[in-house]
């Protein structure tokens, strides 16, 4: 008998992430690095987070390449909180990979969740200890107070993540061993027996991944680009650790007394500051801050997230806690204003103040809110305190140690090398 002829440019992959610009990025710069490897590789994106249309249309596009490739796709990633990907995948005899989107922990709090370890509704007295994991007070826990009800449509899209994990080809994790190693061997390697994988960050930031450079992946690859020359010739113009970057994300709506509380603190704080602002959000802005900061700030509606983190002039960030921006800013070595808003939001802020100890969480008021004071006492401690001294050490030693990961040979550079080595011998 010959030899067969298999070699990553005759495996093709289908990605197909959740329709949500937080969950398309990390998958776009999966890819980007299963290209790398030469694999062929399809983004696929939908309109739709409705079950039926985007199966329909999924199976349509596996009949189409069979028809006409002559490689036709043998794997889908699938973002986890797409289950039925699985099962649609196993039906057309294609393997599957759960790509979480969410740090271990909050994925490790989820199952408890499902499995009803953790109660829902959070009882607000609650306190979980978990093996390897620190004690969670109900503030640290997945905030889900939109939706208690454990049968709502949203609380079940995060939990049924499991749904079907044990009979998953690949787990694969934007996050890597390093960062959260107890949380990703003592619980989620007990949920399936296949591979548990951490890949991340999958971020292509310049001074992590230099193997990506000519390939382009930084430059070009945004979405929603805007305004990107002239935030980076505004934060060129400042001077080294001098400026504060706000961006509470794509999705979150901190309501108008919040935003306000922010601003006033930025003011009175005196330092200069880079606050990326949604478009449809501008009117919760206080009447005439924008001239009243225009020598102080520069307030833009998008910019260049990864370009702005690495950047010089960047001293810390005040952000909602997603984890993307979590992890991209642990990989630049920024230290974070934590103020986070929901969902895994409040769990990965826990992290970054007291395990990581890469940033400050804000403390709430009596009112539940918190004020300009608390917002000015972070901006000034990161700045010019003692504690911010410390943080910024922990923050260097963190990007050092996911530089380390992606790098050659680094944990998250050798489990994706095994993943590509496992799609190889797929049958």
């Amino acid at each position: 008998m010959g030899t067969i002829d298999i070699s990553p440019s005759k495996i093709h992959i289908l990605a197909f992430p959740f329709p949500a610009k937080g969950h398309i990025n990390p998958m776009l710069h999966l890819c980007n690095r299963l290209a790398a490897k030469h694999f062929m590789v399809t983004l696929i994106t939908t309109a739709s987070t409705f079950k039926a249309a985007a199966s329909k249309g999924l199976v349509e596009l596996v009949d189409k390449y069979r028809k006409t490739d002559p490689f036709p796709p043998r794997l889908v990633i699938y973002d986890s909180t797409m289950p039925w990907a699985l099962n649609l995948a196993r039906q057309m005899g294609l393997r599957g990979a759960s790509f979480f989107t969410q740090s271990c922990a909050v994925c490790a709090l989820f199952y408890h969740m499902d499995q009803g370890t953790i109660q829902l509704p959070l009882d607000e007295s609650v306190t979980v200890k978990l093996p390897s994991m620190p004690a969670l007070e109900s503030t640290d826990l997945p905030d889900l107070q939109y939706f208690p009800d454990p049968d709502s449509v949203v609380t079940r899209h995060l939990l049924d993540q499991f749904s079907n994990i044990d009979k998953v080809d690949f787990i694969l994790f934007n996050t890597f061993e390093e960062l959260e190693e107890a949380c990703q061997l003592n619980h989620l390697s007990r949920v399936s027996t296949n591979p548990n994988l951490t890949v991340g960050p999958t971020a292509p930031l310049l001074f992590v991944d230099k193997r990506l450079q000519n390939g382009n992946d930084q430059q070009g690859n945004y979405l929603f680009e805007t305004n990107a020359e002239a935030c980076l010739k505004w934060l060129d113009e400042r001077e080294t650790c001098s400026v504060v970057y706000v961006s509470f994300g794509s999705i979150a709506a901190p309501d108008e007394y919040q935003i306000e509380e922010v601003a006033e603190a930025l003011l009175r704080s005196n330092c200069k500051f880079l606050w990326v602002f949604r478009e449809e959000e501008e009117s919760k802005l206080p009447k005439n801050f924008k001239s009243e900061s225009s020598e102080q700030g520069l307030i833009i509606n998008w910019c260049p997230q990864l370009e702005v983190l690495a950047h010089r002039a960047i001293v810390c960030f005040m952000t909602h806690c997603g984890w993307n921006s979590t992890i991209e800013a642990l990989s630049a070595g920024v230290p974070m204003i934590a103020v986070p808003q929901w969902i895994d939001q409040t769990t990965n802020a826990k992290f970054i103040a007291d395990v990581w100890q890469t940033g400050l969480r804000v403390k709430l008021n009596d009112k539940g809110f918190v004020g300009r004071e608390e917002f000015e006492y972070c901006i000034r401690e990161m700045t010019e305190g003692e504690r911010g001294t410390e943080i910024r050490r922990n923050a260097k030693k963190w990007k050092e140690l996911a530089i380390q990961a992606v790098g050659e040979g680094g944990s998250s550079d050798r489990n994706l090398e095994d993943f590509a080595t496992s799609l190889l011998c797929l049958p």
